[in-house]
């Protein structure tokens, strides 16, 4: 799902697919249709629906209903929309004294106007949708509320992500969230290089997924200790400092052990 100008990979195809079924079936209000395709993408991007609070003060925000668009309305339609919204809002309005709403409208913009964010929002109202619907059980978790006939247990291979995927839980990049997006990703589509999911889900910047395969390869060599690899990632990612500089610059790696 990555708004680039790359060509879609198979899970970017499969996910706009998903995305569009999802959407219609939101639509045509057909909950049967709403929780086979939101169940899919819960599966395959169990990293955008956060958990259902329990403190939830009040529902979340429809943008669709927001803006004045259908929820199945194409990407330009939606960019359409909001760019009329916030011209008419500056046209008629002082952005200083009305600054929430200004910042609302450019945030409600941002989320609709990335893949992702969007998918994110959808999925988190849809559920609300569902609840409200009494068609899902209470914790939020997308599935029947009908007994379901118990099928046969499948033996499952367990899928070993690389290293990578390790150092960046340790660095707390990614949480168990993540971790099993990439795993079902994986699944689905192993000829995709973890790296290029990792950076399709903007988990990490090109930089420091280059830092974190340097990490990589010294902890194969026995060169640093994953204490020493979390405090020099920490410095890259809160004080923009290199990590292998950070690991230089602590005493933890000679100059000698950059490959």
């Amino acid at each position: 799902m990555a708004d680039v100008g790359t060509s879609p990979n198979r899970i970017e195809l499969e996910s706009q697919i998903l995305c569009a079924s999802l959407r219609q079936s939101w639509a045509q209000l057909d909950v049967y249709g709403v929780i086979v395709v939101a169940k899919q993408l819960c599966q395959l991007f169990p990293d955008l629906i956060p958990p259902l609070s329990d403190h939830a003060a009040k529902a979340p925000l429809n943008l669709y209903s927001f803006f004045g668009v259908p929820c199945d309305a194409s990407q330009e339609i939606v960019v359409s929309s909001y760019f009329q919204r916030i011209t008419n809002f500056l046209q008629k309005n002082n952005t200083y004294e009305k600054a929430n709403i200004y910042r609302m409208l450019l945030d409600a913009g941002y989320i609709l106007r990335k893949p992702r964010l969007r998918l994110s929002h959808d999925l988190i109202v849809v559920r609300n949708w569902l609840l409200e619907q009494n068609a899902i059980p209470m914790d939020g978790t997308i599935e029947f509320i009908e007994t379901i006939v118990p099928q046969p247990v499948v033996e499952v291979v367990p899928i070993e992500l690389p290293q990578l995927v390790n150092l960046m839980q340790q660095a707390q990049i990614i949480g168990p969230a993540e971790v099993l997006a990439l795993t079902n990703q994986t699944k689905l589509a192993p000829e995709i290089p973890v790296e290029e999911l990792i950076l399709s889900a903007g988990y990490v910047t090109d930089s420091e997924l280059k830092s974190l395969q340097l990490a990589e390869y010294l902890f194969q060599q026995g060169k640093i200790t994953m204490p020493q690899f979390m405090v020099a990632m920490y410095d890259e990612r809160t004080r923009g400092i290199r990590m292998a500089e950070s690991l230089q610059s602590r005493g933890w790696l000679d100059v000698e052990g950059k490959p």
